[in-house]
């Protein structure tokens, strides 16, 4: 799971106030499975319905168990008969190909694997199926008083998908913002031997070290069966916002970040701006019943691809002025009007918002819907339903969602960075969300941040067929190479990235810690695929393909002009600012 749907989201939400009414209070088509099977044979899809590097992710057998019994027994078939496996929840947000199987192997579905959600009040914990969504997790929590401290913003991701990709919130008070800190209790199914029927429960605490791998462990140590979340008294949350220039940001980003629990930052380079959002807890004696619907809201899917349309002709046109005034636009909007924050949980009426944790932390409902002679499980017939902004089914707007992450100490000076290359062409900055700034506390977990992070979150435009290059594709490559390569930075495990990855799981807290649990646990990598054996460096393996336009897909650093696209004026040039980034620029 990831978070890089809450910029779609945000997006779509915000910038189709020009062309729709929202429609949240009406039915909503169900978003289509992760999978869908014919004969011997099976597609995986991501949300968006394209992977990075727009190739085919598949397997050939699937199982949708709905008991331990049958995932037990889902395992051991396919161990028995030496088949790779992987496991998706039921809407697959994460990019990377996490779950690509491949063509002779099983994926297995925690779509119907949600009905156990079991509250225990008095040691403050709440066990729950690896495919619960977390909207239903909160809630049920709430019910008896108790909240989560941290979520993703948005809340229609599984339990086990949300803390196998180290997916947060923001916030470096106490165990801070990465949902799988909070997991204390998980059973695992795992490989075993003949004489042990193939496969076995394992069964973890906080009193085992191996928690600390399989917290967060990309779903390559087994299939999860269970998550223990440790939860605490309910309190509420206060959030406002503050619009400055961006002139002092990089003295005042990480004491804005500390001072507040869960603060963020949503920086707008292009046009010298960041809305400061102090976010704090308050007791739940405090007045207000406030309601964050920021994410996740539906709209018609006639509205939502006439959006797109749009957006996608002004980007082929390189419209910037039209790009450049729909962000600040929205990002002002958002700021001033609330755009999904409610106080009384109908109407917003000034800052501060405040509600109770579960209806603050987190948004989404769109995810809830049904299937209808007008919306079947592979098409939408009628385009005057309401559909997520994000559904497949319709042609809805593409992006790259990319997750830096910099040690807080690196921040001032990547900040200045981001100016330099910002000051040569403010404009072509100009993209979807600008800069989202969250922060991330250091952790125990083995695949975790090995010091404090704070967040650089980009949305990019992304045109629906390959080989084609975006209009800014220059700069936002060398932010990304700069950051990495200079600052030392990593990336989130569950968005967009690409080669980027590669090498990057060795700055996790313990790599070799987290790979002896894993050879432990699958000492015949029957979880693993190509793509986690290359992030691992197992095998020999690499995540960088060099080919004609890879660059253009994340496939590839360009080190010819054939990796950019020639054809279309772009070619391989040097960075402007940081001169070892090698990027395709247009070349008029």
């Amino acid at each position: 799971m990831t978070t890089s749907i809450i910029f779609l989201s945000l997006f779509m939400s915000l910038s189709l106030q020009n062309f729709c009414i929202t429609l949240a209070s009406l039915a909503t088509c169900a978003p289509p499975s992760a999978i869908e099977c014919k004969s011997n044979a099976c597609d995986i899809f991501n949300y968006q319905g394209i992977w990075d590097d727009h190739a085919d992710c598949k397997a050939q057998y699937s199982a949708w168990p709905t008991s331990e019994t049958e995932l037990v027994q889902a395992v051991a078939n396919a161990v028995k008969k030496k088949q790779r496996i992987r496991v998706v929840s039921k809407l697959s947000h994460s990019v990377p190909k996490l779950v690509c199987v491949g063509s002779e192997g099983l994926i297995i579905s925690t779509q119907n694997y949600a009905s156990v959600i079991e509250v225990n009040k008095t040691a403050m914990t709440i066990r729950v199926q690896a495919g619960a969504l977390m909207n239903d997790v909160l809630e049920a929590a709430a019910k008896e008083g108790l909240a989560l401290n941290a979520m993703i913003y948005w809340n229609g991701v599984s339990a086990a998908g949300v803390i196998s990709t180290g997916a947060h919130d923001s916030g470096l008070v106490g165990k801070g913002s990465g949902v799988y800190e909070y997991v204390v209790g998980m059973r695992l199914v795992v490989p075993a031997s003949p004489s042990e029927g193939y496969a076995k429960v394992i069964s973890l605490t906080e009193a085992d070290e191996e928690l600390n791998a399989a917290r967060l462990s990309l779903g390559t140590l087994g299939a999860i069966s269970e998550v223990t979340f440790g939860l605490e008294p309910m309190y509420k949350r206060s959030i406002s916002t503050m619009v400055k220039d961006d002139t002092n940001l990089e003295n005042e980003a990480e004491s804005f970040l500390r001072a507040h629990e869960f603060a963020d930052i949503n920086w707008i380079p292009s046009h010298g701006k960041a809305v400061y959002i102090p976010i704090d807890r308050l007791p739940v004696s405090v007045a207000g019943d406030g309601l964050n619907s920021i994410f996740g809201s539906a709209s018609r899917a006639v509205e939502i691809e006439k959006k797109a349309a749009y957006y996608e002709a002004i980007q082929d046109r390189a419209d910037v002025e039209a790009i450049c005034n729909a962000l600040i636009n929205d990002t002002l909007d958002l700021a001033i009007n609330g755009s999904g924050l409610y106080n009384d949980g109908k109407r917003f009426t000034g800052y501060p918002v405040i509600g109770f944790n579960n209806h603050m932390q987190t948004s989404g409902g769109c995810q809830a819907g049904r299937y209808s002679v007008a919306c079947t499980p592979t098409s939408i017939l009628d385009k005057n339903e309401t559909v997520c902004s994000w559904d497949r089914r319709i042609y809805t707007t593409l992006y790259f969602g990319v997750e830096l992450r910099v040690s807080v100490s690196h921040l001032p000076e990547v900040i200045k960075d981001v100016k330099r290359i910002r000051d040569l062409n403010p404009k072509k900055l100009c993209d979807m969300s600008g800069i989202f700034m969250r922060s991330i506390k250091k952790s125990e977990a083995y695949l975790g941040p090995k010091e404090d992070l704070v967040t650089f979150d980009m949305m990019n435009y992304r045109a629906r067929e390959a080989g084609t290059p975006k209009w800014n594709e220059d700069v936002y490559e060398e932010i990304e190479q700069m950051i990495i390569e200079k600052h030392g930075g990593v990336l989130h495990w569950g968005k967009s990235g690409g080669y980027l990855f590669q090498g990057l799981a060795k700055r996790a807290t313990n790599l070799e810690k987290f790979l002896e649990v894993k050879k432990k646990f699958d000492s015949s990598g029957v979880f693993s695929n190509k793509w986690t054996n290359g992030l691992f460096g197992i095998g020999g393996g690499s995540l960088e393909v060099f080919r004609d336009g890879c660059a253009l897909d994340m496939d590839c650093k360009c080190r010819e002009d054939r990796h950019c696209a020639p054809q279309k004026g772009y070619f391989c040039r040097p960075g402007k600012v940081w001169k070892k980034a090698h990027v395709c620029t247009k070349i008029n």
